[in-house]
């Protein structure tokens, strides 16, 4: 019997050329919103969500059972690789942080003084619920999808 980190990186091998960032919540109404209008974080991408590697299940098992205490449902971001190579380029030549190329609202400081990002609900791949083990992909998911090809994102890639 597979465990839930097996599981998750079978499912997510079939998006193999996307970078992968988890994030556990409790409430499945965040999940929804996530879903549905993408993921508000705090001054890093990294520092509210963990990159995995799908060719290691370990490390995804790992991931699930470290995070377990925020909750059963696991946020899945995929970012195509070649959108998050073109979102770093444009990072380097525009002097800004990864955040300020990726954001899809103007960053604002948020109660603990840092600044907050919004990464589209484009880049949500799904949701894993560790408890059944099902993961539910995001209908809103765009494997197309770049921010710096959109209309308010323009001031950043132009």
């Amino acid at each position: 019997m597979k465990d839930k980190g097996e599981i998750l990186a079978s499912r997510l091998k079939d998006f193999g050329n996307c970078y992968f960032f988890m994030h556990n919540t409790k409430d499945f109404s965040i999940v929804e919103k996530i879903m549905n209008e993408g993921f508000i974080f705090e001054d890093q991408l990294l520092h509210s969500s963990d990159r995995v590697n799908v060719a290691e299940p370990i490390e995804i098992a790992y991931f699930l059972l470290l995070r377990k205490d925020y909750g059963p449902y696991t946020i899945v971001i995929a970012i195509p690789k070649e959108t998050f190579e073109y979102y770093t380029a444009v990072s380097l030549r525009k002097e800004v942080g990864l955040e300020e190329v990726i954001t899809t609202t103007k960053p604002y400081y948020g109660d603990n003084y840092e600044l907050v990002y919004k990464l589209s609900h484009k880049h949500i791949l799904g949701h894993f619920n560790t408890i059944t083990g099902e993961f539910f992909e995001n209908s809103k998911w765009d494997p197309d999808f770049n921010n710096c090809k959109t209309k308010s994102a323009r001031n950043i890639s132009g």
